[in-house]
């Protein structure tokens, strides 16, 4: 006999039980987290960046690092000197507030796929719970938790609003998701824009129609919804651009002035897929330019790669999506056989089963498509900037909902083959 869980588009009532082992998941990943926080924080090279930055906004100086005025986007520094200012410059604190991210990122994960399959949320929580890198990253002075968290927040609304596209509120919520997301990590900001065409290309009505009849208000709202979070993205970030275009006068719409060498190191005819930048000596011909000048510069040096060598930056490619998707670590430091072997361990066992959650049309295609559209977005990216371990750490709790959803479907096969048949 099915149940409401197996039924599509029915979500069953959560029991009381339900919860408790929710909250439990969740403080489980919130000890693990602060736990690991306070006992052996992480410091990476761009954590000292973003060190001194947020002790700069905390005192009142310049927004500047190394004589870089737009090196780094504003959106940690300034949280971190928020948390600064209201702990007296304690590093606890940061580590406490990230690990509380990170248990507000597993919590946003239940709720995202609860909207794909119901009966794979619990399993989806514990899975983000205790994924490792996850833990590990909510320990480091960086992006990755907190972008991680505002991001599973816009995939929810996103999925919201593929149940009722004329919520105008959630598309506010998503254009503020979104710019919240763009201070943070600059990468994410075109990102919305194939999202916004699924969501236009998808659009319900709350009747659960595929498409509202055209010429009527609710439809009007519905198509002018993606223009409104576009516009709240655009006119948040403007006050970023302006400031920048004060200080450098070109290049209006300019996120940061490191996206040049970044671009640079990973398609020059010296790059591996790795950091680089410290093995690239700076041109005579840049020695006397503005940050800004050079970011041009290096910019129009990495396309002058792209163009004149296509078949070794695709072969580069695929070597930065494998280093990307690597199932152990590959920095210097970190090549303990043990920890890369449970690394290994844990990473194919969540990566098989996320092919069968997606694979398997355990949910609509509509709403599977908005984590996958994310996935593949990142993927790309980094196939084109660098690739490591570190930057699918966004895309852990999406693999997650995912992996939940394919051992879901294996529990399911194995519990109908071992039912004995009714003659």
């Amino acid at each position: 006999m099915s149940t409401a869980t197996d039924i599509p588009g029915t979500t069953p009532k959560p029991t009381r039980g339900h919860y408790m082992w929710l909250a439990a998941i969740v403080a489980v990943a919130f000890a693990l987290r602060a736990a690991l926080g306070l006992l052996h924080p992480f410091m990476f090279p761009d954590s000292y960046d973003y060190n001194a930055l947020a002790h700069a906004i905390a005192a009142g100086r310049p927004y500047e690092v190394h004589n870089l005025f737009a090196s780094r986007l504003p959106g940690y520094p300034v949280l971190l000197a928020g948390i600064y200012l209201a702990s007296d410059f304690s590093r606890w604190a940061v580590m406490v507030f990230q690990a509380a991210c990170g248990s507000a990122t597993v919590l946003a994960t239940y709720f995202v796929a609860r909207r794909l399959m119901p009966r794979s949320a619990l399993l989806a929580a514990g899975i983000a719970a205790l994924d490792p890198l996850s833990i590990a990253f909510s320990a480091a002075l960086l992006t990755e938790i907190p972008f991680t968290l505002l991001l599973m927040l816009a995939v929810l609304v996103l999925l919201r609003l593929l149940e009722d596209s004329t919520r105008w509120l959630d598309w506010l919520m998503l254009g503020l998701c979104w710019a919240a997301a763009t201070y943070v990590r600059g990468e994410v900001v075109l990102c919305l824009l194939p999202l916004v065409a699924w969501l236009w290309w998808h659009r319900p009505d709350s009747a659960g129609e595929p498409r509202l009849r055209p010429g009527t208000g609710r439809a009007a709202l519905s198509t002018a919804g993606p223009l409104l979070a576009l516009l709240v993205v655009f006119v948040s970030l403007m006050p970023w651009w302006m400031r920048n275009y004060s200080l450098f006068h070109q290049d209006f719409f300019r996120l940061s002035t490191l996206q040049g060498i970044s671009l640079y190191e990973s398609v020059y005819h010296g790059a591996t897929g790795g950091p680089r930048q410290s093995q690239i000596p700076l041109p005579k011909s840049m020695v006397h330019l503005n940050e800004s000048q050079r970011d041009l510069a290096w910019t129009h040096k990495a396309w002058h790669s792209i163009v004149h060598h296509p078949l070794r930056i695709l072969t580069l490619a695929v070597v930065k999506i494998a280093r990307t998707w690597s199932p152990w670590l590959h920095a210097a430091g970190y090549r303990n056989v043990w920890l890369n072997v449970f690394l290994g361990a844990w990473s194919v066992a969540l990566f098989a089963l996320a092919f069968f959650g997606i694979v398997g049309r355990q949910a609509p295609w509509r709403l599977v498509g908005v984590p996958v559209i994310i996935i593949l977005y990142f993927t790309l990216m980094h196939a084109l900037f660098l690739g490591s371990v570190r930057y699918r750490v966004e895309l852990l709790p999406l693999a997650a909902v995912f992996a939940a959803m394919g051992l879901t479907q294996v529990w399911k096969r194995f519990d109908a083959a071992d039912t004995p048949q009714a003659t």
